[in-house]
């Protein structure tokens, strides 16, 4: 009887050390990092048009699927310049992601995402403001991987346009620091011919993003990439 009672004090013990271990970070050796997460970009012609679709997978450890941690996927994209009171759209109607995200068991289903739009400054004394999306999702430690599809379905000022798309993925490994915490980045908007001021020039705007300040219940790494991606020329 005393030798089961200890044997479960020290199971006890073992899982209260671990989950501290795990709450203060020092298990993130054991954990995915970001040279395990692997992205993909193209353009696909589909029957309604183009479409660019950005592709991810994460090489979870053993240790990611027993821990009941949250990643988080967002995705960042201009859908238009303001100026004073005008704004030149860059998009046909509000530019929604579809977004389909794998499971370890295989298994492809729709994942539910939500939007914020923000306004971004541009260098000088203009007035330009970039309108950013931005979309968040956040993924269970049973999401492996997943498909991101943007339609470019441009307007008839913004065709030829090139604009940047800025994915970022957050892995949990607990602890209570985020890296990189702030990221502060000048993308650039290149314009076609007819688009309004701007046309066949360029547009740089400061985009910022504290991760710290957005995730504030854990820590674990950031991988962030651009893509330009450049609007259809054709169509009606």
């Amino acid at each position: 009887m005393r030798k089961k009672k200890l044997i479960a004090v020290v199971f006890v013990l073992a899982f209260l050390v671990f989950e501290l271990s795990l709450k203060l970070g020092y298990l993130g050796y054991f954990m995915a990092k970001p040279e395990d997460l692997n992205l993909e970009s193209s353009v696909s012609e589909t029957p309604n048009g183009s479409v660019f679709v950005i592709r991810w997978d994460i090489e979870r450890k053993a240790l990611d699927r027993i821990v009941n941690g949250n990643d988080i996927v967002f995705v960042f994209y201009p859908s238009g310049v303001r100026v004073s009171d005008e704004f030149w759209p860059l998009f046909r109607g509000f530019p929604k992601l579809n977004l389909t995200v794998r499971t370890v068991k295989g298994d492809e289903v729709p994942g539910r995402v939500g939007y914020n739009v923000w306004y971004y400054p541009t260098p000088g004394f203009a007035t330009p403001k970039v309108e950013l999306i931005r979309m968040a999702y956040v993924a269970s430690n049973d999401v492996e991987g997943g498909r991101i599809e943007l339609p470019l379905i441009p307007t008839n000022i913004s065709k030829c346009s090139t604009i940047p798309v800025i994915f970022a993925y957050f892995h949990d490994i607990g602890g209570g620091d985020v890296d990189p915490g702030y990221v502060e980045l000048r993308p650039e908007l290149r314009f076609g011919s007819k688009y309004p001021v701007f046309g066949n020039g360029s547009l740089e705007f400061f985009f910022e993003f504290n991760f710290s300040a957005w995730i504030d219940s854990t820590g674990g790494w950031v991988e962030v990439r651009v893509f330009n991606v450049t609007l259809p020329c054709g169509g009606g």
